[in-house]
């Protein structure tokens, strides 16, 4: 059973992330960051990922009767349902695969990666996406 609820509050809650990422790419380039700056753009920047990792599980479970169990098989699925264009699911690659870099790879500098992806607004996708699977859960009741 859909959770309009649920949906509305990770609707907003990826909007307010991707609103400190648009702040933090929209400073001078010449300002630097401080560690503790670094690591909230970092950790924001995970959050959105995976949240819109758990929205393709959602959408997978509420649409397609589909269970997916770990992150790493989302991509997969959305593709093979056709739920993504190529576009689409090479922008989530990317974003994963960044994801995955700052979360299990802390201890190297990854933020200049970071830097050029969120240079890029590459993280909208996000906001698109939700819009868009949300649309079709509505369409599917």
């Amino acid at each position: 059973m859909r959770d309009k609820a649920w949906e509305q509050s990770l609707y907003e809650h990826q909007h307010a992330m991707i609103k400190r990422l648009d702040i933090h790419r929209q400073k001078e380039r010449s300002t630097s960051l401080s560690q503790d700056e670094v690591m909230a753009v970092e950790h924001t920047f995970q959050l959105l990922v995976a949240s819109m990792l758990d929205l393709a599980i959602y959408v997978l479970q509420h649409h397609y009767d589909v269970s997916i169990e770990r992150r790493d098989q989302v991509l997969d699925a959305l593709i093979k349902h056709q739920d993504v264009t190529f576009e689409q699911g090479e922008q989530i690659k990317v974003l994963v695969e960044l994801r995955q870099k700052i979360l299990f790879d802390y201890l190297d500098e990854n933020f200049d990666e970071l830097a050029s992806a969120l240079s890029l607004r590459r993280y909208g996708l996000v906001e698109i996406l939700t819009k868009e699977w949300t649309a079709r859960l509505d369409n599917n009741e």
